[in-house]
């Protein structure tokens, strides 16, 4: 079995509850499958050979919304009902992708995510984009860093990780410092103590580091300009905006009866109202132990560019827990589970001989007849 095959299965079988329950009145919670990959260590990869360049006007726009910069929020105080709305309290960033290119964060590794085990937990977002699309600055700021992380610890975990990096540091009327970091750029246009205008054009993406293709890296810092302080970045971008409203963001706290919080549960979002064409979303509470979640709303789940509408909400334990909730224009709705997680999977041993159990029933092949609507959609 890979290393991605319990980690599916964990969120087909989430799918599969939140089906159910959307035709039924009182939804029948199962047992739930054994849970997500335990996250492993990271296996570097060495940096593939360079592809060929792309400028950034041959790239071609395919995203309908459009960026909608809006005003800091007043500070929010985190209710304590299982369910509240919230004015999104950073949402200030613009996206860091010049015009034409791909302004979404990318589904399949977005923050906290080890990619079903694959990978090192992700401490920022992916904006995939061809090789010389423009990168530019989400905020007013002053460049603190630019240039290759060898040997810059502070900047990355190891030297060479992220390649070409710059660093903005911005005032953005908050007690802690905010920092920005975009990685693994093919080419750096600006310099240590020049002060940058939003929208200012920083580098061009590309795949230096260890990046295995042409993709920015682009992660929020508070408090400290190190790989240990990130922020989810999906709660700092200022809200798309799609048939006259901005769209919203959905955060989330799974812990079990202790109220310690949970890592690596398995979560998908299905719309339920939703006037956008929306397919379901799936993801996971933060892996690693430095995935922060925001200072204000204290998640260990986010996701944002949801189009405003009901949804709901399925969480992975020994029984699958189901919310609905409603995500507004502009705001983050917030969400709390409590949950019996599932037990931790077993390592096994590459040494040992199996032994059969002959009383064993045998196990169902759970991907023989795959449900069309299951099949987790990557765009978008």
């Amino acid at each position: 079995m890979s290393a991605r095959l319990p980690g599916l299965l964990s969120h087909r079988l989430a799918a599969l509850v939140l089906a159910a329950a959307s035709v039924a009145c009182t939804p029948t919670l199962p047992t739930a499958l054994p849970t997500a990959a335990i996250a492993v260590a990271p296996v570097r990869t060495a940096t593939l050979a360079p592809p060929n360049i792309v400028t950034p006007s041959a790239v071609t726009a395919t995203e309908t919304p459009t960026a909608s910069p809006v005003p800091p929020s007043p500070t929010p105080t985190p209710c304590q009902a299982t369910t509240c709305m919230l004015p999104a309290p950073h949402a200030v960033l613009a996206r860091p992708i010049g015009p034409g290119g791909v302004i979404y964060p990318d589904r399949t590794y977005p923050y906290g995510s080890t990619q079903g085990g694959l990978r090192e937990p992700h401490h920022g977002i992916e904006f995939g984009n061809p090789a010389g699309t423009a990168v530019l600055a989400a905020a007013d700021g002053v460049v603190v860093f630019a240039g290759a992380d060898t040997g810059a610890e502070f900047i990355s975990p190891q030297p060479g990780f992220y390649g070409n990096v710059v660093v903005l540091e911005h005032a953005l009327d908050l007690d802690l410092p905010v920092y920005t970091l975009y990685a693994h750029l093919r080419r750096i246009d600006v310099i240590v103590g020049q002060t940058i205008a939003r929208d200012t054009q920083l580098g061009e993406v590309g795949q230096t580091g260890i990046a295995i293709g042409p993709h920015l890296h682009f992660e929020v810092r508070v408090g400290a300009n190190t790989y240990a302080h990130t922020r989810n970045p999906e709660l700092w971008l200022a809200p798309l905006r799609s048939r006259g409203q901005d769209w919203g963001a959905l955060a989330g706290i799974v812990v079990d009866a202790d109220g310690v919080r949970l890592r690596d549960v398995a979560i998908v979002i299905r719309a339920v109202d939703v006037d956008d064409s929306f397919s379901d979303k799936y993801l996971t509470t933060y892996s690693g132990l430095t995935n922060n979640g925001d200072d204000l709303l204290r998640e260990n789940f986010a996701i944002g560019d949801l189009p405003p509408g009901v949804y709901r909400v399925g969480v992975n334990g020994v029984r699958t827990i189901i919310e609905t909730v409603t995500v507004s224009p502009g705001a983050v709705t917030l969400v709390r589970f409590t949950i019996e997680p599932l037990p931790p999977t077993a390592t096994p041993d590459p040494n040992a001989s199996p032994t059969p159990d002959p009383n064993a029933s045998p196990t169902p092949d759970l991907l023989a007849s795959p449900t069309p609507d299951l099949a987790p959609t990557l765009t978008p």
